[in-house]
């Protein structure tokens, strides 16, 4: 094979172009290992959906160089892709599936490509990346797992509160999806349960274009209640006579004025609109947030 995208991509659910851009948003900055610390923790990546590999692939070539001349020994999950003896460096893959077909297909894939150059910077899982999270978590430093996080399932917003968890202040996570709907469940579900995730972007890819479209999906509130406030303070700074009666129609004033305080965190509705630019066919949706501090972590690591 000369190339990732060329033989690969009649078999392969993601396009090449598609998964340079994914990659590219990950912001990866890999360093070399006679160069980089050891008190400098290295990048480490879940992909929670294999599938046949192709976005594993994209991602090895991308944190190869942090492996180079480095040997580590790493645990092994038993995975026929994981072969003993494989060193493990300053930079790793933990690739998920819960098919142990597309997850011994996908390892053969990358085991073939250029005499399994990759192969080191990869560890093939099966099962639930719910249940492999909470397996990390029982033996490992949760501060220090996760550099970045990709899931590309069929519902992904049902496991953004658990992968969170486990990443790093700064970290990354994407989520990829065919469907808009699908990212604004996920979107939603962090506004709602308040996770430490700042949402970045969310752009729009297919096979032919370059570079992605980008989407405008945020929360806003609708005009008609930005406008209700604002009458309802202007009478309260005039000093309304009538609401210092107190009255039944003060009580349902007052009612109105409470519900603006919940309308801050639930009177909004969410904008989802292509913005200007070239149309598109095919392809799906990549939604990409970091994260947040929160009061349990501690001192921030160095990005990778």
């Amino acid at each position: 094979m000369s190339s990732l995208g060329s033989n690969l991509e009649m078999l392969l659910s993601i396009y090449a172009p598609d998964a340079n851009l994914i990659v590219s948003l990950l912001d990866l900055h890999p360093q070399e290992s006679e160069y980089a610390p050891e008190s400098v923790p290295g990048i480490e990546i879940l992909e929670a959906g294999t599938g046949h590999g192709a976005l594993t692939l994209h991602l090895a070539r991308a944190i190869h160089a942090a492996n180079a001349g480095r040997h580590v020994s790493g645990v092994y999950s038993g995975h026929p892709g994981n072969k003993a003896g494989i060193s493990r460096g300053r930079a790793l893959i933990h690739t998920i599936d819960v098919s142990p077909k597309y997850s011994e297909h996908a390892a053969k894939i990358v085991r073939g490509f250029r005499q399994g150059l990759y192969m080191r910077d990869i560890e093939f899982h099966i099962g639930d990346v719910s249940e492999w999270i909470d397996r990390q978590k029982s033996i490992r430093d949760m501060r220090n797992l996760l550099s970045h996080a990709l899931l590309d399932l069929p519902s992904s917003h049902s496991y953004v509160e658990k992968v969170a968890s486990a990443l790093r202040v700064d970290g990354k996570l994407v989520v990829f999806n065919p469907s808009i709907t699908q990212i604004n469940s996920a979107i939603q579900l962090v506004k709602t349960k308040r996770l430490p995730l700042q949402l970045e972007r969310v752009v729009e890819v297919g096979h032919a274009m370059t570079g992605g479209r980008i989407w405008d999906v945020r929360f806003v509130k609708p005009r008609i209640l930005t406008k209700r406030l604002n009458v309802k303070q202007t009478a309260a700074a005039v000093g309304d006579s009538e609401r210092a009666v107190g009255t039944g129609e003060d009580l349902d004033a007052r009612a109105v004025d409470d519900d603006d305080s919940v309308m801050d965190e639930e009177g909004y509705e969410m904008v989802c609109r292509p913005k200007v630019g070239g149309r598109t066919s095919g392809g799906g949706f990549v939604a990409l947030w970091s994260k947040n501090r929160t009061r349990e972590d501690g001192q921030r690591p160095e990005a990778c």
